[in-house]
């Protein structure tokens, strides 16, 4: 059994995907094609909306987050940490970035 999960659903309620998470999401974001997840275990994961596949490996954090957000660009992720700092990380291809 486990103990955290992502599920996405249609609006009419049907079960599209499903994955179990090892780590227990504190923020989230969405973007027409991703979802952004931030972590007490101090993680951020990019995962794939339409299937919930992790995109890219998850980015370590030396502190938990408690806030995400996607730029209006959608060029860079805004990341606030529990010691209140914020970390800008940027998104796209390499490089793009």
């Amino acid at each position: 059994q486990d103990r955290f999960a992502l599920h996405l659903y249609s609006v009419n309620g049907k079960l599209l995907a499903s994955v179990p998470l090892e780590r227990e999401v504190t923020a989230m974001c969405l973007t027409e094609d991703f979802v952004v997840l931030g972590t007490s275990q101090c993680g951020l994961e990019i995962r794939e909306l339409q299937s919930l596949r992790a995109a890219v490996p998850p980015v370590p954090m030396r502190v938990p987050v408690h806030s995400v957000s996607v730029t209006k660009e959608k060029s860079h992720i805004l990341v606030g940490l529990e010691d209140g700092k914020l970390i800008v990380v940027g998104a796209g291809q390499p490089a793009e970035v």
